[in-house]
């Protein structure tokens, strides 16, 4: 049945069960809100959201009585605290519960953490486990352990029946999480599983049987899509609901006509803002492949063909901020004469200029290394906010093949559109729904508009001690590349380790590039490698190590220092990326300075960079260029690392020439002056401006008001 939650029902739902039964039904999902569409609603939910962010301050009284309940229970023998477990569970399936009881529930978890995993939950992860049962996103900075805080509120939630989703961001940490969580999950008498894209459907249909299911949210949401599709849906009659009940005996081998998943009851999602936010963009859509057709890989044969002989800015227009090409008038004529000798409904002009663009798209808006890599003589498309391959997803519309053909590669049959449905669609089926990120902040007022939450932010367990360097502008990639090499060596002879944070695959091997041309060792993490991301990015805060990434938001490890780094500085983070988000560039800054690490953050902007010139007309790049290079130097204000506190910053203040540090290595920023400071504003306004425009298409794709013009299809046999 489908389960309508108002508002005013919200505050009695925090701690009640959802779960298949009498009540929900076998499979109980959401209805989705239609109140908060309206403008009215949207503003008053945004200036609500504004004031809530602090709202868990008065906790103190809480984390006492928290605390001294860990106490007393740690005092019990093994056996005590077990029956004392299995007595709580019966009773929290029966009758239910109260707050009370899940204070006490959640105390027990933490004492079974500390058995079992060695982990004494701090107050700052106590106080986010309770947000999160209250059904609130937490924003709680990186390294602070929202792994332990999520399996707390997921032990916690799966006490009384409720199927819990604890929706990660990539499969390996799915598996990595369940597996490492399985004693403490055990130990309060709880199963656990996670769910991979290799897994069959009677594997995926057992997996879901469990209390707590680790899994992507790409995942569910496309085996809730083939529940639907298979017309398997929860029956609203009598008999299937006391049916239901006897489900804990029934065997699970013979369930193969069954539904995959037992509903959308409680969904905890790690990066929050990666996947309803960043990732909302992109519809979901189920696809069948089709049999290989001959006659359409001509037809995209022809079309990269013609395409190839037309002239950029004569024939065609490129739109790179939208991936759409625009035929001009002339262009229309050229194709219309070149295409005059093809038989075919190439010499219908509708059909014909269609591929066109599409092959044109393919040639100039589709970039290797940036938005695929080609591996394995196959196209694997790239997350453009993880930087990993996605081996399971094609382009429609035949771009896919197009670009198969652009690089030479084996050439795979086309997908049919099945069902598809927008992404934050989806999770508005979540009964229950809540998660966690570092990083929520700038999205509270659409995550209160869309989902009807409020964001919590949870203060470190101790104070940061993360220097924000004043950001760099560079008029031309060389030189962003000039002053990164210097940076590094600095950092180098300080024996800190370096990780830089670059947007593209191409970006990361360029500066790999410039690296090897000086003789600095370093690691890569990029969608090339993403097998192995989790040793590079552990390795990250060795001394002396250089590290280069692609976009770090969801993966998952820690970045923790090495022997003698604490001294030297910590670890510093260079980003090289004009970022379409604040929260991008925050998500990279969280890398360093850990809990109360030292560490520091600086930006290198480039004004060549692909991602402005999507958003400037050619003039705007070079007046920006002009300001930048006919800037006066002013002095400089400790602009040189924080590498220990016995450096010594120098100023001079009637030079023009840059200032060299105790190391004798030039320091190649800029300076802070007004040409600077205009520039830097500018780029502000720019990404407030695609932050803005990126809101839109969210909300468009939520109203379903436009259809994207690029699906991305998973297959399915």
């Amino acid at each position: 049945m489908n389960v309508t939650l108002p508002e005013r029902k919200k505050a009695a739902l925090e701690f009640s069960a959802v779960r298949p039964g009498l009540r929900y039904g076998q499979s109980p999902h959401r209805k989705r809100i239609s109140a908060q569409q309206t403008y009215l609603d949207r503003w008053i939910l945004r200036s609500r959201s504004a004031f809530v962010r602090g709202r868990y301050a008065n906790s103190e009284s809480w984390l006492h009585d928290v605390r001294a309940r860990i106490v007393n229970l740690s005092s019990l023998p093994a056996d005590s605290l077990n029956n004392n477990l299995k007595h709580s569970k019966k009773s929290w399936h029966s009758r239910g519960h109260i707050a009370s009881s899940v204070d006490e529930m959640l105390a027990k978890s933490a004492c079974v953490a500390k058995q079992t995993l060695g982990l004494d939950p701090h107050d700052v992860q106590l106080i986010a486990a309770r947000e999160l049962l209250r059904g609130r996103f937490v924003e709680m900075g990186t390294g602070e352990g929202k792994t332990l805080t999520m399996a707390l509120a997921a032990a916690v939630s799966a006490h009384d029946g409720t199927p819990v989703h604890v929706l990660t961001a990539s499969d390996y940490l799915a598996q990595r999480d369940a597996q490492w969580l399985t004693s403490f999950y055990h130990e309060l008498g709880l199963s656990v599983a996670f769910v991979l894209p290799s897994m069959s459907d009677q594997e995926r249909r057992i997996a879901y049987r469990s209390d707590v299911v680790h899994v992507t949210g790409k995942q569910v949401a496309f085996d809730w899509l083939r529940d639907n599709l298979a017309n398997i849906e929860q029956s609203h009659s009598l008999t299937a609901r006391l049916g239901n009940l006897a489900e804990v005996n029934k065997d699970l081998r013979n369930t193969q006509y069954e539904p995959l998943l037992r509903g959308l009851c409680l969904a905890i999602i790690d990066e929050a803002d990666s996947l309803l936010i960043d990732e909302a963009r992109t519809p979901l859509v189920l696809a069948a492949p089709t049999a290989h057709n001959m006659t359409q890989r001509k037809e995209c044969v022809v079309a990269l063909t013609l395409a190839r002989m037309l002239r950029e800015g004569v024939d065609f227009i490129v739109s790179t901020g939208e991936r759409i090409v625009y035929l001009t008038p002339e262009g229309e004529v050229t194709l219309d004469s070149l295409s005059s000798r093809i038989d075919g409904l190439w010499r219908a002009s509708r059909y014909r200029d269609e591929k066109v663009r599409n092959a044109l798209s393919a040639l100039h808006c589709w970039h290797c290394n940036r938005d695929y890599v080609v591996r394995d003589y196959s196209i694997k498309l790239v997350d453009a906010h993880t930087g990993r391959t996605l081996p399971d997803r094609r382009l429609q519309h035949g771009l896919h093949m197009l670009l198969e053909l652009k690089e030479r590669c084996e050439v795979t049959p086309e997908n049919d559109v099945v069902a598809s449905l927008p992404f934050q669609s989806f999770f508005l089926n979540y009964v229950k729904l809540c998660g966690m990120s570092g990083t929520l902040h700038e999205v509270r007022s659409e995550l209160a508009c869309v989902y009807g939450v409020d964001v919590i932010h949870v203060s470190p367990e101790r104070p940061s001690q993360l220097q924000q360097l004043p950001p760099k502008v560079f008029p031309n990639e060389e030189k962003q590349l000039t002053a990164l090499i210097n940076d590094v060596q600095r950092c180098l002879s300080r024996g800190r380790p370096v990780l830089i944070g670059t947007q593209t695959v191409e970006q990361s091997d360029k500066v790999s590039d410039a690296l090897r041309l000086h003789a600095i060792k370093h690691n890569m993490l990029n969608a090339s490698q993403d097998a192995h991301e989790a040793e590079v990015v552990a390795q990250a805060g060795i001394a002396e190590q250089v590290t280069v990434a692609t976009n770090m938001a969801g993966r998952g490890t820690d970045i923790h220092l090495g022997p003698g780094v604490r001294d030297s500085g910590g670890l510093h983070v260079i980003s090289l990326a004009f970022n379409d988000s604040n929260r991008l560039d925050r998500q990279l800054a969280g890398r360093a300075a850990r809990q109360g690490d030292p560490g520091s953050f600086v930006q290198m902007h480039n004004i060549d960079d692909l991602s402005l010139a999507k958003e400037l007309p050619p003039w705007a790049i070079d007046g920006m260029k002009r300001l930048v290079l006919n800037r006066r130097t002013t002095p400089l204000k400790k602009d040189v690392l924080p590498e220990s506190p016995n450096i010594k910053y120098e100023s001079r203040s009637n030079s023009r020439q840059p200032v060299s540090n105790e190391l004798g290595v030039i320091n190649a920023s800029v300076g802070t002056g007004l040409a600077h400071k205009v520039v830097l504003v500018l780029l502000k306004i720019i990404q407030r401006k695609i932050e803005a425009r990126h809101a839109a298409e969210r909300q468009r794709s939520l109203d379903a008001s436009v259809k994207l013009i690029h699906h991305i299809a998973i297959g399915v046999s």
